[in-house]
């Protein structure tokens, strides 16, 4: 197997991808060594620039990097290569039901799990914008819209029911969803060496309640089978302005429960509202726009995908389905206390990674502020878990965050 660098991409795309011109001045950079938001953490990134345009390449890695020098060797945490492959395939499924928010795969290397896509840095990560009080208009909406189009056109409501089947035999990933399971549910993975910021958190984010919850989410995650899920969508993973969106990095798809990742994107909008709270801005009315910007975009986020969904299944969904518009309002309605639950996940886990806080946390300058900005996420998340059964409406999301953080800043004033 070929272990692409910068110093053989050009001949690696001279022999397999002959459509990219290598003829003239071609620029390679390795995506991570000198662009901000991009970990590298289970994958080899590249782009190939010539005069006409630019493309990425993305290639497997065999082992999880843990930080800069060291690599997992944990087998349980060894990602198979092959799931650049099913990426890819994903690409294309995705980009037929939503062609403008999924980028264009080029071309598959099975063999060295290898593959070329559009590159989509013409539009900035979400994260980075949020995180520097950047309001992109829409972007809750757009992001539930892909959600809603995504998950209703591969759920049994509108597929052939066999058709539906195969589809999840086919995206079994097993592989990937191992390393969500234990990594974001478990909390137990090599990648848990508590910073010594938040290590006070440990205690609490393995309390007995919330350990047993955590595994009554992760065994609904390994045991539902509604749609075709992205499960690692995240502020990072959407490429956006304020007319255009893609969403990246597909490689843990396969099919579980659509709260998941409708709770996996509200976390990163709950973690730039607590970042809000703490963080620098030039007055205290930009820090209360953008705070409300936020709780806009978390209700839209929500509410949006109920409404878009709803619609194609009056629309569009089998006959069975349609018959029973109850059904359709009790499924949508089921869907909000476990996107709560869902949302708790990756907001303990963010606190306690050695990979480091995400960029909106590392904006806040004073440790001490940073560090109450942890705290505030975190224990939303442990609201969000605990009371999530009487988290109904997106109404109800709102007011838990706005209750949460009441009683914090009661605490710390």
């Amino acid at each position: 197997m070929i272990v692409l660098d910068k110093t053989n991409i050009i001949p690696y795309l001279r022999e397999h991808y002959p459509a990219f011109d290598v003829s003239g001045p071609v620029s390679v950079s390795a995506i991570g060594d000198d662009e901000e938001d991009s970990q590298g953490l289970i994958n080899y990134l590249f782009r190939a620039r010539n005069e006409s345009g630019s493309l990425i390449i993305k290639q497997a890695r065999a082992n999880m990097r843990l930080d800069d020098d060291v690599e997992s060797t944990d087998a349980s945490y060894c990602p198979p290569q092959d799931r650049n492959y099913s990426e890819y395939l994903t690409i294309k499924l995705r980009r037929a039901i939503t062609p403008d928010c999924v980028p264009e795969a080029y071309y598959a290397d099975r063999e060295n799990h290898v593959f070329l896509m559009e590159d989509v840095s013409y539009l900035k990560p979400g994260r980075a914008q949020l995180a520097h009080g950047v309001m992109i208009d829409g972007l809750a909406e757009r992001v539930a819209e892909f959600l809603a189009d995504i998950h209703f056109y591969t759920t049994e409501f509108y597929l052939d029911t066999e058709e539906f089947r195969e589809l999840g035999r086919r995206f079994v990933s097993t592989g990937m969803r191992a390393i969500m399971e234990n990594w974001l549910f478990l909390r137990d993975t090599p990648t848990h060496k508590c910073p010594p910021l938040t290590q006070h958190f440990l205690p609490y984010i393995f309390a007995e309640d919330v350990v047993l919850q955590s595994h009554i989410l992760r065994h609904k995650y390994m045991n539902t089978t509604e749609a075709f899920i992205h499960s690692d969508i995240h502020t990072s993973n959407i490429f956006a302005d304020d007319t255009h969106l893609k969403v990246i990095d597909m490689e843990y798809t396969f099919a579980g429960p659509v709260a998941y990742d409708m709770g996996y994107f509200l976390a990163s909008l709950v973690s730039q509202y607590c970042s809000a709270v703490f963080r620098p801005f030039p007055s205290e009315r930009e820090r209360a726009d953008f705070k409300q910007y936020l709780l806009f975009s978390i209700y839209t986020l929500v509410d949006s995908y109920q409404k878009r969904f709803a619609a194609h299944w009056s629309d569009e969904a089998k006959e069975v389905y349609r018959s029973c518009p109850g059904f359709r309002d009790a499924f949508l309605a089921g869907l909000v206390p476990d996107i709560a639950g869902y949302a708790a996940m990756p907001m303990f886990t963010l606190c306690i990674s050695s990979f480091g806080f995400t960029q909106e946390f590392e904006v806040i300058p004073d440790e001490k502020r940073k560090l109450h900005a942890l705290q505030l996420h975190c224990s939303l998340g442990r609201r969000f878990l605990i009371n999530r059964e009487r988290v109904r409406t997106p109404r109800d999301i709102i007011g838990t965050i706005l209750e949460g953080e009441r009683a914090y800043l009661s605490c710390v004033r």
